[in-house]
């Protein structure tokens, strides 16, 4: 137990310094860890040392993204933090109907939880393809019954990439409908691919904010786990500096996705998030990736997390499926945290006795 809470007290501890990050000023830059290196290496060589630090045709701004790694790299597939979780707290998901809505990083998301169920199989949980319900025999005949209509994770499209506030409109729509009146908890996870350099965070934020507020008005039992936004690899070569020096590409982009992730965090506190953003950048140390854009720091997707096509491999699969259980869990975790004696702080008067 004692193992679980550190381990969320972690993630905790790490969005904060994120959000630190996002509202230093130029004159005081925040360094929020140490960040990626991509090597410019082929075929298996490649992705065995993908973390090592690029020396060649590199300029010193980059080398401040890259983190040199002289100590072999430790495969974070580490799921032992989820045995610390109690039975009940495995069941109280159990019981619950789940909705999930998500996007392309929803899938390998997914992936990596169905191996995390074979590997720890008295979790129990069951998932179930929103349209693909299992189906009941009646009189000869199969009938599919209603998609939530037994405690599950019901997992489903969000829309179309790029237009990420039809997204927001779609999901409370669904949880608006007779349906979605059986859900009990809800996550939408938008795509990195909602994001551009144009992409207005404010409204956007404004308009999920709006969005949520107003469903739970009307369902105030209904329990949102609001996610933060998906990220990219750091740009890097000679095709990284040249989108960097007008603007463009994945760091610029990163940083779109780190606001809104700060406002998000800020906005419902970070109990109620399910942090993906902070799972796909810590590193193999236990470090933050990170890049500069002008003079903050954002996180960034760790490329031992990543594929060649800046997809998530298995070990990232599994750190955003571990970061996804225990979101689910996390009510039922801090309900069974031992409360602390409260100690009253007398002020000093600044005199001895």
């Amino acid at each position: 137990m004692r193992k679980i809470l550190a381990f969320v007290s972690m993630v905790l501890f790490g969005t904060l310094i994120s959000s630190v990050a996002a509202r230093a000023a130029e004159s005081n830059p925040v360094h929020a860890g140490g960040s990626q290196a991509v090597t410019e290496q082929t075929g298996r060589e490649k992705e065995r040392d993908r973390g090592q630090t690029q020396t060649q045709d590199q300029t010193p701004e980059e080398s401040e993204d890259a983190t040199s790694d002289d100590k072999q790299r430790v495969p974070r597939h580490d799921i032992s933090v989820l045995d610390e979780v109690p039975e009940a707290c495995w069941q109280a998901v159990r019981s619950q109907r789940v909705y999930f809505a998500h996007g392309p990083v929803g899938k390998d998301l997914l992936i990596g939880l169905h191996a995390i169920l074979d590997e720890r199989p008295l979790i129990g949980w069951k998932i179930i393809a929103y349209g693909e319900a299992p189906t009941s025999t009646q009189a000869g005949a199969s009938a599919a019954p209603p998609p939530f209509g037994t405690p599950a994770i019901v997992e489903g499209p969000t829309g179309a990439d790029g237009d990420p506030m039809s997204k927001i409109d779609r999901f409370v729509a669904k949880l608006r409908s007779k349906e979605g009146q059986e859900i009990n908890t809800a996550i939408l996870l938008l795509s990195a691919e909602d994001f551009t350099r144009e992409t207005n965070v404010e409204s956007l934020h404004a308009h999920y904010v709006q969005a949520i507020r107003s469903l739970k008005s009307e369902r105030n039992e209904l329990r949102i786990v609001h996610s933060t936004i998906p990220l990219a690899v750091p740009d890097h070569g000679v095709a990284g500096r040249m989108k960097k020096m007008v603007g463009r590409g994945a760091d610029h982009v990163n940083a779109q996705r780190g606001r809104f992730n700060d406002l998000l965090r800020a906005e419902f506190g970070r109990e109620a998030i399910f942090d993906i953003a902070h799972a796909e950048s810590e590193r193999s140390d236990g470090k933050a990736c990170s890049v500069h854009v002008g003079s903050v720091r954002w996180p960034a997707l760790a490329p031992e997390h990543a594929n060649d096509r800046g997809q998530l491999n298995d070990e990232g699969r599994f750190a955003v499926a571990r970061e996804f259980a225990i979101a689910l869990v996390r009510p039922c975790l801090e309900a069974r945290m031992p409360r602390e004696a409260e100690v009253t702080v007398v002020p000093s008067t600044g005199s001895s006795d």
